[in-house]
């Protein structure tokens, strides 16, 4: 007759304790390489300040229809008023056309106003974008970067 008995493990405890505090020690380490950060004093136009997804606002469809290539191509031709803003020209009545050749959007700026130039480094401006979404009027802010160069640093759907 056979009989069967159960086998009893038996946990052995470490014996070098070397192990177990390197154990410990690597497991930390490898804690550290989960942390998030967040950069400060970037110039990163690309995310919308737009915090809450709760309430939909004018800058979030702006943000959905206008790529950042498009803000470029609507500073490039900012841009191209530098000359006449030192010189303190009047930009009433003025109209820059711009086109973003790879995404195919286009528009005009129109309305630009300096009034506050001399202040900030700012221009306000409406301009129109052709898009995939339709034609749409937009009310804008570029001021100057750190280059002298203009950058779109605010966008939202404005009324006709």
């Amino acid at each position: 007759m056979r009989s069967y008995t159960a086998r009893h493990n038996k946990i052995y405890p470490l014996k070098n304790r070397s192990v177990m505090v390197f154990a410990v020690l690597l497991g930390g380490a490898l804690a550290g390489c989960g942390q998030m950060g967040m950069q400060v004093g970037t110039d990163d136009l690309k995310t919308p300040t737009v915090l809450t997804g709760s309430i939909p606002s004018a800058a979030d469809v702006a943000y959905s229809d206008l790529s950042p290539e498009d803000r470029l191509a609507i500073a490039a031709n900012l841009d191209a008023l530098n000359a006449d803003l030192e010189r303190g020209s009047n930009l009433d009545g003025l109209s820059l056309p711009w086109l973003n050749a790879i995404s195919g959007n286009s528009g005009t700026v129109s309305e630009v106003s300096s009034s506050a130039f001399t202040q900030t480094g700012c221009l306000t401006f409406k301009t129109t974008a052709n898009t995939i979404a339709g034609i749409k009027l937009y009310s804008g802010t570029a001021c100057r970067d750190i280059t002298q160069k203009f950058a779109v640093t605010a966008l939202a759907v404005a009324d006709a």
